[in-house]
C-alpha cells in the first residue's frame, strides 16, 4: 500500500503560508508604537509622556483639592505622593507596559499607558 502524506503543490501552500506568515509578523512588528503614559485629571488630558524616551526623572506635580507627585522614569511611571485617604493609586505600583493603568479616585486622576504593542489585556 502506497500512501502520499502530501499531493503535488502541497508543498508550494505551505511555503508560500509560511512566507506569508513570517512578512505579515515583521510588518506588524514593525507599526509597533512605542507606550505613552498619559495622565488626565476629571476627564482632561493633563500631560502624555512617551516612557521609551526618557533620559533622566521627570516629576509631575498636579494641585487641586489632594497633593498628587506622579514620577516617570526608567521606562515607567507611577503615582509617588498623593494626599488622598486610600492610597490605593500609589499601591498600583509602576506602570510600563500598554494597557496599564492607575487611578487616584478622590483626586480624579488617571494614569493610562497607550500603545498598540498589547498582546492580551485580562482584566
Amino acid at each position: 500500500m502506497n500512501i502520499k502524506l502530501f499531493k503535488k503543490g502541497d508543498l508550494a501552500v505551505i511555503i508560500a503560508v509560511a512566507v506569508a506568515a513570517v512578512v505579515f509578523a515583521f510588518f506588524a512588528k514593525a507599526r509597533t508604537d512605542k507606550p505613552v503614559a498619559v495622565i488626565s485629571v476629571d476627564g482632561v488630558e493633563v500631560e502624555a509622556v512617551e516612557l521609551y524616551s526618557l533620559n533622566e526623572r521627570k516629576e509631575i506635580n498636579l494641585g487641586g483639592d489632594y497633593n498628587i507627585k506622579i514620577i516617570a522614569e526608567n521606562g515607567g511611571i507611577y503615582f509617588e505622593h498623593s494626599d488622598c485617604p486610600d492610597k490605593l493609586c500609589i499601591n498600583a505600583g509602576v506602570l510600563r507596559e500598554s494597557g496599564d493603568l492607575a487611578v487616584c479616585l478622590p483626586a480624579k486622576t488617571v494614569i493610562t499607558v497607550e500603545g498598540t504593542d498589547v498582546d492580551a489585556v485580562v482584566y
